[in-house]
């Protein structure tokens, strides 16, 4: 005997209703909402009007998928997890359990989201790139295809991740005025300003000016980039005897 599989939707003057996914096609096709053949829809998701669900794709329970978004054929969308308005799931991409994928993102064909990381609005994860289990990535960053981001790694706004780019050391450092970090690519972000290693030792000084430090702020975060430097000379010297 064929399973059904009950999904509710809003309906005006009568609330929440239910409808079984086979009998439902005239109320999905009124929110533009398109679900592909063999998809998997969890107890409890939530999709958003005008989202987009591909062949085979897997939505697993309580997920909540936002307006507008696209869910690649064959992806997978764990329990728990939020993929936001617009944002795009490509095609076999996984994403894990309570994971939070933000606005307008986008994550690449065959990529995988460990469980509980976050990703901001708008960043770009590329084809086959890893991102770990609590890791976050911060609003219009990119990460390049292949790229991998360890468990619990941080990655700032704004930062580019090359190709293939294996990134397992992060720092974070709550600053007494602004926020500091380093992802092992040479570059620091401190604050909304993010510059190479060299660059930040050598304008540090004007740049704590610029944001009204007094010394003992300019002293406090040129001893943040000289932490920075030191771990990233280790990264680059790991490299180089490999």
């Amino acid at each position: 005997m064929k399973k059904e599989t009950t999904i509710f939707l809003w309906v005006d003057g009568e609330g929440w209703t239910a409808f079984t996914l086979e009998t439902a096609t005239e109320e999905l096709a009124k929110r533009n909402i398109t679900i592909g053949g063999r998809a998997s829809i969890g107890y409890g998701a939530s999709i958003g009007g005008r989202a987009s669900i591909g062949y085979g794709a897997s939505i697993g329970g309580r997920a909540s998928i936002g307006y507008g978004a696209s869910i690649g054929d064959g992806a997978s969308i764990g329990y728990g997890a939020s993929i936001g308005d617009g944002a795009s799931i490509g095609y076999g991409a996984s994403i894990g359990y309570g994971a939070s994928i933000g606005y307008g993102a986008s994550i690449g064909y065959g990529a995988s989201i460990g469980g509980r990381a976050s990703i901001g609005y708008g960043a770009s994860i590329g084809d086959g790139a890893s991102i770990g289990g609590r890791a976050s990535i911060g609003y219009g960053a990119s990460i390049g295809d292949g790229a991998s981001i360890g468990y619990g790694a941080s990655i700032g706004y704004g930062a580019s991740i090359a190709k293939n780019e294996k990134i397992t050391k992060t720092m974070f450092i709550t600053g007494s005025r602004h926020a500091v970090n380093w992802w092992g690519s040479g570059q620091i972000k401190i604050g909304c300003q993010l510059k190479t290693i060299a660059e930040w030792l050598t304008e540090y000084e004007e740049v704590g000016e610029d944001q009204s430090y007094n010394k003992d702020q300019i002293a406090e975060y040129l001893g943040y980039i000289k932490m920075c430097e030191a771990l990233q000379n280790a990264v680059d010297q790991a490299k180089v005897s490999k």
